[in-house]
C-alpha cells in the first residue's frame, strides 16, 4: 500500500506533528510513504514524536520525507532518527531538510537511530542552507555505518558551516 501526502505552502506549525505521525503509524500495511511539508512553519518540537509514530509502520520499505523551507532546529532530530530506526523493513530512505535551522547537535543520535534500519540499501540526505556545524558528523557517520546492507549513500550538505577537521571526527 502506498500513501502520498503533500502539504506545501501552508501554515503548519508542527504542534500536531507527533499526533499526525502516530496516526500514520496505525497504517499497518503501508509499504511506501511520501510526505512533503515544505514551505511551512515547522519548528521541530514534535519531530521526535513524528518519527516515533512513523516507526510503527512495520511493513514500510520506502520512505520519502521533505521538510525543506521550515524552521526546524534539530532539537528532536535524535528522537526522529530513533523512531525511523524502528522501521525494520525499510530499504530506501530519502530525507530533505534544506533551508532550515539545523545545527547538528543531534546529528549523532539521528545517525545512530537510522543505523538501526538493518535492511536499508539506499539513503539520500539533503540539508543545504541550514546551519549544520558538523560537530556530530562523526557520530552520524558511525551510526549509519551500522547499515550493513547500504549500497547507495548520497549525502549533500552545501552552504552550511561544516569545517574540514569535523569530517574526520
Amino acid at each position: 500500500t502506498s500513501l502520498v501526502l503533500i502539504f506545501p505552502l501552508n501554515q503548519i506549525t508542527g504542534e500536531q506533528l507527533g499526533g499526525f505521525g502516530e496516526g500514520i503509524g496505525h497504517c499497518s500495511q503501508l509499504t511506501s510513504l511520501k510526505l512533503s511539508f515544505s514551505h511551512n512553519r515547522l519548528t521541530g518540537e514534535q519531530l521526535g514524536g513524528f518519527g516515533e509514530g512513523i516507526g510503527h509502520c512495520s511493513q514500510l520499505t520506502s520512505l520519502v520525507l521533505i521538510f525543506s523551507n521550515n524552521q526546524l532546529t534539530g532539537e528532536q532530530l535524535g528522537g526522529f532518527g530513533e523512531g525511523i530506526g524502528h522501521c525494520s523493513q525499510l530499504t530506501s530512505l530519502v530525507l530533505i531538510f534544506s533551508n532550515n535551522q539545523l545545527t547538528g547537535e543531534q546529528l549523532g543520535g539521528f545517525g545512530e537511530g537510522i543505523g538501526n534500519c538493518s535492511q536499508l540499501t539506499s539513503l539520500r540526505l539533503l540539508s543545504s542552507s541550514s546551519q549544520l556545524t558538523g560537530e556530530q558528523l562523526g557520530g552520524f557517520g558511525e551510526g549509519i555505518g551500522h547499515c550493513s546492507q547500504l549500497t547507495s549513500l548520497v549525502l549533500i550538505f552545501p552552504l552550511n558551516q561544516i569545517t574540514g577537521e569535523q569530517l574526520g571526527g
